[in-house]
C-alpha cells in the first residue's frame, strides 16, 4: 500500500480517511509546532515584526532582530559568530562555496546531506568508520594541502551519530577544514538546543557547522556557525546579499520561548528513555540511546502497524529504486499512553 498521507497539520495524531492515527514520522522531534503556547508567541511576533521582512539583510533599512538572534545562537552554541539564511540548504551551499575557495581538496563522508555536497564528487561507498580510516591514511600521503572535510553530525536514517575525534589522527602536515551539517542535531544533540559546535571546537580543524533550523526547532531558517573570516566572506557573497532573510516572527518566538524548548527537550529525552528501556534486547529494532529514531528491516511491518493505527516513516532511499528505509520517530508530543500503545503493537509483530 501507499504510505502517503495528506493532512492539514502535523501533530501527535493525524486524521486520514476519517480514521485517527498516532503519528511517529517526520522530523518535528521537539513537537514545538503543535504547542498552542508556541503559536501564541508566533502570533505576537507577527504583530510585532510583520509576517515577513521584505528586504535584503544588506539594505539600508535593518531589522535588529536578525543580529540579536545570531548573537544569542552563536553564544549558546559556543561559536564565534552565526549567520542566518532562509533555509538550511542555502546555508549549507553558502558555507560550502565559501570554504571551497580556501581549500585544495574535498573529502566527503558517505551519508553527507545534499545541502553540503559539491556538484561533482565521488561517493565513498563503505561505512563512516572505514571512510575515517581512509582519510587518516590519505592525510599521511599529502603535505601542505588545505583539505575540506564534509559530513553530517548524524545520519538520521540508520541512525548513527558521528564522532569527529578521529580528526586528531590526521597528519599535521596539512591544514583541515571541517564542515558539519547539524540539521538533525539542533535541539537534540549537544548539551542544549544549539547543536554540536561546542563538542568539536577544540579539534585540530577549522570548524564550521551549518544546517536547517526547521526540524527539531521548527524555524523556517538555516544557519552557519563559524569564525569571523568565514562570516565576512559569506556576508559579501551575492547569495547572501541578494537573498531574503527568514521570517522574523519565528525568530522572535524562539528567543522568547527558549524555556519552552528546553521543557520539550526534557520530555523528548524522557520518551526516549522509556521507549528504549522497553525495547532493550529486541534485536529486530535498531536505535541509539541519545537519538529519537528507531529503525527496522521488515517493510511488511509498516502496513501491519498502519492497520493498528500508526503512521511511520517509510520511503526508498537514497534513490527511488532503493529499498525503503523504515523508521519510528519519537517526538516530545507523544504521551506515555501513545508509547505504550506502540510498544504493545511492536510486541505483536515479534
Amino acid at each position: 500500500m501507499s504510505h502517503k498521507y495528506l493532512t492539514r497539520q502535523l501533530g501527535r495524531e493525524i486524521v486520514y480517511n476519517e480514521k485517527t492515527y498516532l503519528h511517529f514520522s517526520g522530523t518535528a522531534y521537539l513537537g514545538i509546532g503543535a504547542l498552542p503556547e508556541f503559536k501564541n508567541l508566533l502570533i505576537k511576533g507577527i504583530k510585532k515584526h510583520g509576517p515577513n521582512h521584505g528586504s535584503s539583510r544588506t539594505s539600508n533599512v535593518q531589522l535588529p532582530l536578525y543580529e540579536q538572534f545570531e548573537t544569542e545562537f552563536a553564544k549558546n552554541a559556543g561559536a564565534p559568530e552565526a549567520l542566518l539564511l532562509s533555509s538550511g540548504y542555502m546555508a549549507g551551499q553558502l558555507a560550502l562555496e565559501t570554504l571551497k575557495k580556501q581549500t585544495d581538496l574535498t573529502w566527503v563522508a558517505p551519508d553527507t546531506h545534499p545541502a553540503i555536497l559539491p556538484s561533482r564528487f565521488k561517493t565513498y561507498s563503505d561505512t563512516f568508520s572505514a571512510w575515517t580510516r581512509h582519510c587518516i591514511q590519505k592525510s599521511r600521503e599529502l603535505m601542505g594541502q588545505n583539505i575540506l572535510i564534509l559530513s553530517n553530525a548524524v545520519n538520521p536514517l540508520k541512525p548513527e551519530v558521528h564522532d569527529f575525534r578521529w580528526t586528531k589522527n590526521l597528519s599535521p602536515a596539512n591544514r583541515y577544514f571541517l564542515l558539519v551539517d547539524d540539521s538533525h542535531a539542533f535541539g537534540i544533540l549537544g548539551e542544549n538546543l544549539f547543536g554540536t559546535y561546542a563538542s568539536w571546537k577544540d579539534l585540530p580543524v577549522n570548524l564550521t557547522v551549518c544546517g536547517s533550523l526547521g526540524k527539531a526547532l521548527s524555524l523556517p531558517a538555516g544557519i552557519i556557525l563559524g569564525d569571523g573570516l568565514l562570516m565576512e566572506n559569506a556576508k559579501n557573497s551575492p547569495v547572501f546579499r541578494s537573498s531574503s532573510p527568514p521570517s522574523p516572527a519565528f525568530l522572535d518566538a524562539f528567543l522568547q520561548g527558549i524555556p519552552m524548548y528546553l521543557k520539550q527537550r526534557k520530555k523528548l529525552l524522557a520518551n526516549m528513555d522509556y521507549m528504549y528501556g522497553k525495547l532493550s534486547g529486541q534485536e529486530s529494532f535498531q536505535f541509539l540511546p541519545d537519538y529519537p529514531v528507531i529503525t527496522f528491516e521488515n517493510t511488511a511491518w509498516v502496513d501491519q502497524l498502519h492497520r493498528m493505527g500508526f503512521i511511520l516513516s517509510s520511503f526508498p532511499y537514497p534513490g527511488p529504486e532503493d529499498r525503503p528505509v523504515n523508521r519510528i520517530v519519537v517526538s516530545a508530543w507523544h504521551k506515555k499512553e501513545d508509547l505504550n500503545l506502540l510498544l504493545q503493537a511492536l510486541m505483536k509483530l515479534q
